[in-house]
């Protein structure tokens, strides 16, 4: 076995001369406040119709209730059913719900270990390698690879708390470049230090409520979406190459064998087709934003960094010229 797979799981590659407040220019650029605030909202959507429901649900029952109950057996002294004691007995539920769910995380991840190959100790340690040296990069939790059977080009990120989990198809394998793996190895890391995927684990109890966990879905994609446009933004802004980008998408969405035909005139025609309201209004019964949407915020974000800026003023903890 080669030397560099000897390196210890829970080691990460350290920089003494880095602060400890240091971050990342790309982590830094990609991200977007605003994806939390968009996730308050829809949160407070969700919380809000759900305790209407169950107040409403409440006070009919307890109406219905004092209707039904002839006068005479009505006791003089009766206390109201406790809106509090309702309000505690649904967060109990959800609780033990979200228990559950961080449960089944961690049985995912063995099912992982049993089924599919951690790449730790494989031909593929050197994207090991380099993804300890990029979460070190990105002051994250280091992450564990995993690739599963799958024709499918495609790769997702789950976990609450280290360890963090990415796997990728075997497709993505099969059909991508070492640079485009890096690509989708990097959005998939995004999730994670973004805190995408614990929003997954903690929110997946409000999809499961029957009836409400539809619109709830429906409403938490609006945060998804814009949480795809982040991890695209720093996979651009870590690596500097947006066409690198582009194409590992692309081949995503398409498939390896027609990804040359998505050529930039194909690009605009369809961007054009799709100027219109009602493929907006589409778009939302999508975890995932439209194809050329992920194109256009790549071209939007190269553009930008085209026009010449100030050079900001050096911070605390910075450190000048850090490569991206």
């Amino acid at each position: 076995m080669q030397q560099q797979n000897q390196q210890p799981q829970s080691q990460l590659p350290q920089n003494p001369h880095i602060p400890p407040n240091y971050e990342h220019p790309a982590i830094a650029r990609a991200r977007n406040r605003g994806d939390y605030g968009i996730l308050v909202l829809v949160l407070a959507i969700i919380i809000g119709a759900i305790l209407l429901i169950v107040f409403s649900a409440s006070t009919v029952y307890d109406l219905t209730t004092r209707a039904d109950t002839p006068l005479a057996v009505t006791t003089p002294i009766e206390e109201p059913s406790s809106a509090a004691s309702e309000l505690f007995t649904y967060v109990v539920i959800f609780i033990v719900g979200t228990l559950a769910i961080m449960l089944l995380i961690r049985i995912m991840r063995q099912q992982f270990l049993g089924n599919c190959l951690h790449i730790e100790y494989s031909n593929y340690a050197w994207l090991r390698d380099w993804a300890n040296q990029v979460s070190a990069e990105f002051r994250m939790p280091r992450v564990e690879i995993f690739i599963t059977q799958n024709p499918f080009i495609n790769a997702f990120a789950i976990g609450f708390a280290s360890p963090y989990n990415i796997v990728l198809n075997s497709g993505a394998i099969r059909y991508l470049t070492e640079d485009e793996l890096r690509i989708v190895v990097v959005h998939e890391m995004a999730h994670v230090k973004y805190g995408h995927t614990k929003v997954s684990a903690f929110t997946s109890i409000l999809v499961a409520i029957p009836v409400v966990g539809t619109i709830a879905g429906w409403l938490l994609d609006f945060f998804y979406r814009r949480a795809e446009y982040t991890c695209d933004s720093l996979a651009y802004h870590y690596t500097g190459n947006p066409e690198l980008v582009k194409n590992a998408l692309i081949k995503v969405h398409v498939g390896p064998d027609v990804t040359d035909s998505f050529n930039d005139v194909a690009q605009q025609w369809q961007e054009f087709n799709t100027r219109t309201n009602f493929n907006s209004f589409s778009q939302t019964f999508s975890s995932h934003p439209f194809l050329v949407r992920r194109l256009m915020n790549i071209n939007r974000l190269h553009a930008l960094s085209q026009q010449p800026q100030s050079p900001p003023p050096i911070q605390a903890g910075s450190i000048p010229n850090a490569s991206t």
